[in-house]
């Protein structure tokens, strides 16, 4: 499915009077009285810049498209990272494309804390406070600086929408997800632009939480009261002081260079620090040449 025909079948959805249709509410849940959108779960992910891409995946590397998002120009990626924080460290992360003018890292807060990082609440683009951690891919190693965040819950609205609802760029409203386990989210923020499509974005944490099913919708019920301004999910809120990020072990990244390199030395045992990773690459070198390995 191309972006043209995820436009067409938004649209469809929420074209100027569509947007105040009633959605089909799961049993035992309200039935909705205000304008209803699309809810899309936003998995966790990295946003990568040239340099940065060069990194980890070598120099002049390229994004692989694999499938549109829902927002015109922005596409999941087939390139994968590894996020490694003080005190673990996640496989498989998305790539989203395209690339970005600063790295950053879109993580929930199960996420944060099996990484061991504090991230601070953030709208997409605000690195405010951002945690530290490093990002692994299959030519190399970047500490990423300021770049993890948990990613605020948001609706994208086109500027026709935004005037339709009477909500302006940066305005909270109260959105209650119509599931088998309604939720009612406060302070959701309201971001407008031309190219957006109309769709509300939680991570996986709040998808759970109100056990989020595909189509379900949520309801925009109207203006949420300002929160406390030292509130957590504020913008620019402070955040707890950050458990400093230490060097990786040595060796935390093995590629095809490396292996050669130790291979030539000769055969036998060639032992690493726990937590390394040994590309498919240099694996298949230290078979060939006779080396094992071991992790202490």
């Amino acid at each position: 499915m191309d972006r043209e025909e995820i436009r067409r079948i938004v649209e469809k959805v929420l074209e100027k009077k569509g947007l105040y249709g009633k959605a089909e509410p799961c049993s035992g849940s309200p039935v909705p009285e205000g304008p209803v959108i699309p809810v899309e779960v936003s998995a966790r992910h990295v946003h990568l810049t040239r340099e940065a891409l060069d990194t980890l995946f070598g120099p002049g590397s390229g994004l692989t498209e694999k499938r549109a998002l829902s927002q015109p120009g922005e596409f999941l990626s087939g390139e994968r990272v590894r996020l490694i924080g003080p005190k673990g460290d996640i496989a498989n992360v998305a790539v989203l494309g395209p690339l970005r003018q600063a790295v950053q890292a879109e993580i929930s807060l199960t996420d944060a804390r099996v990484l061991g990082v504090e991230a601070p609440l953030r709208l997409s683009g605000n690195l405010s406070g951002a945690a530290d951690l490093y990002i692994a891919g299959p030519a190399g190693i970047l500490h990423a600086k300021g770049a993890a965040i948990i990613a605020k819950n948001h609706i994208h609205l086109r500027p026709q929408d935004a005037e339709a609802l009477g909500v302006p760029e940066g305005a909270g409203v109260r959105v209650r997800v119509n599931t088998a386990r309604p939720l009612v989210f406060e302070d959701v923020a309201i971001r407008v632009g031309d190219t957006f499509m109309p769709a509300m974005h939680i991570d996986f944490d709040e998808a759970n939480a109100c056990m989020l099913g595909t189509g379900d919708r949520a309801e925009i019920l109207g203006e949420a009261a300002p929160p406390p301004e030292a509130a957590p999910g504020r913008e620019g809120a402070p955040v707890r002081p950050q458990t400093p990020l230490q060097k990786p072990p040595q060796r935390i990244l093995v590629t095809e260079a490396d292996a050669k390199r130790l291979a030539a030395k000769g055969g036998g045992t060639l032992s690493f620090a726990k937590g390394s990773i040994i590309t498919p690459a240099a694996k298949d070198v230290f078979s060939g040449a006779g080396c094992s390995v071991k992790f202490v």
